[in-house]
């Protein structure tokens, strides 16, 4: 095996990314060296990159990963789920490292919020172990990161993205509790957007309605359970909301999911929810996404918002275990739609602001 690793590395907002080396770091108890095969292209790794959220510099983006283990430190014998690891088995992992300790993950259940939080394509490479992010050809897996095998009938291009899109929806339909026979509204037909229409559809919902301003995405969410789509580009607030209440017998919708990260549609989004209905905001994932409501809203209708940001161990296995159950169902294949060698990576960045594809995969 080599004794050094590529990585493309961001040093600035807003400027191509660095192919550099670094050396390989000695596994230690309890960690994992892994050869990365996939990392796809969330959309934080954009706001990272183009200024849009403040990140550590110098830094190797990059969280929703899958790759073969290479190494493992000793007293590493089997997942999070049981499942003895062995070196040479797929696996992909938490997006977060946490202490398992301290008053947000003992306490609380919050281990996203972990006081010792450290996070995979977030944190700075600047020092060892440099290989803490998945535009690179290893990552290292530390001790308080939980681990899943990934079951053989799935690619990599399917799991990957389960690594937080897949996995951050579970979780928001899991915080307002999603029943079947209810009816949703799924603002954005991103990644996060046709997740949630899938699972929506796997839970038994009646009307799934998803809103978007880009016509094939919203194409294309009808392969994944959307039963209503509607091109809001041209479209006032009240047509939306008018168009959604006759979607739902006049009452509006039980559920609503933001999902696009754009804060202007938190309003509409409350507007289109049925009196005693709930929302969950899952898109604005960076500061100063403001917006303005009418708070009476909230009050008179009886409403629950709810935020979700990131996902517990439960939701990444969850998110696995959905895609092997429903793998034949829905064309998971085809989420991703452009892939680049980690030489085109500025490349693949560019493809995914663009929107072009729902998911870009960077293969080292």
């Amino acid at each position: 095996m080599s004794k050094t690793g590529r990585a493309a590395v961001m040093t600035a907002a807003k400027t191509e990314l660095e192919i550099r080396e670094y050396p390989l770091p000695d596994v230690g108890s309890g960690c994992i060296l892994v050869r990365i095969t996939c990392c796809t292209i969330c959309g934080s790794d954009l706001h990272t990159w183009t200024g849009r959220r403040k990140s550590p510099l110098p830094i190797i983006l990059g969280h929703e990963i899958v790759g073969n283990i290479v190494e493992l430190g000793s007293g590493v014998t089997m997942d999070s789920g049981n499942n003895p690891l062995r070196v040479g088995d797929r696996i992909t992992w938490t997006i977060m490292d946490n202490c398992g300790k301290c008053y947000y993950c003992r306490e609380k259940g919050l281990m996203m919020k972990c006081s010792h939080l450290k996070k995979y394509g977030h944190d700075s490479c600047a020092d060892w172990p440099h290989f803490v992010g998945g535009f690179a050809e290893y990552c290292y897996i530390t001790p308080g990161t939980c681990v899943i095998r990934v079951p053989a009938e799935l690619t990599d291009e399917q799991v990957a993205p389960a690594n937080c899109a897949l996995s951050t929806v579970v979780a928001g339909w899991d915080a307002i509790e999603l029943r079947p026979f209810e009816n949703v509204l799924i603002q954005g037909a991103g990644a996060l957007g046709v997740y949630a229409a899938a699972l929506a559809a796997h839970y038994g919902c009646r009307r799934i309605i998803v809103t978007d301003i880009m016509e094939h995405r919203l194409d294309f969410v009808k392969n994944f359970g959307a039963t209503d789509t509607i091109n809001s580009k041209e479209l006032t607030d009240n047509e939306v909301i008018d168009t959604v209440r006759e979607l739902t017998g006049g009452f509006g919708v039980d559920a609503v999911m933001e999902s696009a990260g754009f804060p202007a549609l938190l309003p509409l989004g409350l507007k289109c929810l049925r009196t005693g209905g709930r929302f969950v905001e899952i898109g604005n994932a960076f500061a100063g996404a403001n917006f303005n409501c009418d708070a009476s809203d909230i009050v008179f209708k009886c409403l629950t918002i709810r935020g979700v940001h990131n996902y517990d161990t439960v939701h990444l296995q969850k998110a696995v275990d959905f895609l092997q159950l429903t793998r034949n169902r829905f064309p998971f294949d085809e989420i991703v739609g452009e892939r680049v060698s980690l030489d085109d990576i500025n490349a693949g960045l560019k493809i995914a602001e663009s929107g072009r594809a729902i998911r870009v995969a960077v293969k080292p």
